[in-house]
């Protein structure tokens, strides 16, 4: 990627847009290219960046029917077969990306970047219309960080979308007309962990401690997981709380349970898990994966949390629970080397099957000039 500037467009909603980004940059950098990371939500005047991040987080604690409804109205679409391409429907988020490409617009004049890559889909959108107004002629790629190619990250009209995998990939090949890639999640390599050590472990009895994933903002309603797990035999739940305070304290009263905030030690806490009982489908379930330790989805979060946990399940990656009784059932199983961890383990490590980096890399030099 010699001669490459490559500017990566995240955005602070959540801690997997960013580390998305910053794990590309590292992997662009490694390859000779020049990167700059900015934060879209920060570029915003008028401090609306940290009033869209506070209202999304608001919405998913305290009114989660209004984050759904407005997931309906915004991004439902995810451009299956037969949907009209999205090149031809105006995205419902248009004003919202203008705003974000005239703010986006004078870092785009300065580093003069040679490729442009998205890791949020309304930094995609905003590329978009700066593509659309003549502010740059480079290529616009977006990388789809979820299960879910939903109609936000369709609307910018890119030239490459990298996703999660090739089903993902050739459903948004159709509904965008666009080239589009699956070569497999964006995780830091520290969470790759070799097969044999963890299934030795497994069968040396470290099979009890299972992590609770709430995100970095500590949403869902998850006392009643952390019970009904702690209830069980032989399982330590450990409920990881993000920067939810308040939640970490509410779990720590809850008999047998352990509660931890935000970590930076992820790999190693991953390395000593047997499973996780995840709500959201985000970066930690891609960690998880990596690692090779199996998932539950269970009472995913309103909105997305809902068709990326569908997705997960239809994909093989992970075991859906509908109730109480079915987690403690589920993760029984899971906890323990058997045909059905090994099965779901396999899948997961399937899904890493190239690097993205590469993959765009390559798509890059085929596209030059």
């Amino acid at each position: 990627m010699q001669g490459q500037r490559i500017l990566l467009v995240s955005a602070g909603m959540g801690a997997g847009h960013d580390q998305c980004a910053r794990e590309l940059a590292r992997r662009f950098a490694e390859r000779g290219a020049e990167v700059r990371v900015v934060d879209l939500l920060a570029l915003l005047p008028l401090r609306l960046g940290p009033a869209l991040r506070g209202f999304y987080g608001a919405m998913l604690a305290h009114a989660p029917w209004l984050y759904s409804a407005i997931y309906r109205v915004f991004m439902a679409d995810d451009g299956g077969a037969g949907a009209r391409p999205a090149a031809a429907r105006p995205p419902r988020s248009r004003p919202l990306a203008r705003l974000g490409a005239r703010a986006l617009a004078p870092v785009v004049r300065d580093f003069a970047p040679t490729a442009v890559v998205s890791t949020f889909h309304l930094a995609g959108q905003a590329v978009g219309e700066l593509r659309r107004r003549g502010v740059t002629d480079a290529p616009s790629i977006v990388v789809i960080t979820e299960m879910v190619a939903h109609a936000m990250w369709l609307g910018g009209g890119a030239d490459l979308y990298c996703c999660i995998s090739e089903p993902i990939a050739r459903r948004v090949r159709t509904a965008t007309g666009a080239d589009a890639i699956g070569p497999g999640p964006l995780v830091d390599p520290r969470f790759r962990r070799d097969p044999d050590a963890r299934r030795t472990a497994l069968a040396a009895g470290d099979d009890a401690t299972v992590l609770v994933s709430t995100g970095s903002w500590g949403m869902g309603d998850i006392l009643e997981t952390v019970a009904a797990l702690a209830a069980a035999p032989g399982v330590r739940p450990v409920a990881l709380c993000g920067r939810n305070a308040r939640l970490r304290r509410r779990v720590a009263a809850v008999p047998g349970a352990r509660a931890l905030g935000w970590r930076d030690d992820m790999p190693a806490l991953l390395a000593g898990a047997a499973v996780v009982v995840d709500n959201a489908g985000g970066s930690m379930c891609m960690e998880a994966l990596a690692a090779g330790v199996p998932i539950v989805e269970y009472r995913p979060i309103a909105g997305h949390g809902v068709p990326v946990a569908r997705a997960l399940v239809e994909h093989g990656l992970v075991t859906g629970a509908a109730d109480g009784a079915a987690l403690v059932r589920a993760v029984d199983v899971l906890r323990r080397p058997g045909p059905r961890r090994s099965v779901q383990v396999e899948h997961g490590s399937a899904l890493f099957h190239a690097d993205p980096a590469t993959e765009i890399a390559r798509w890059l030099e085929q596209h030059r000039g």
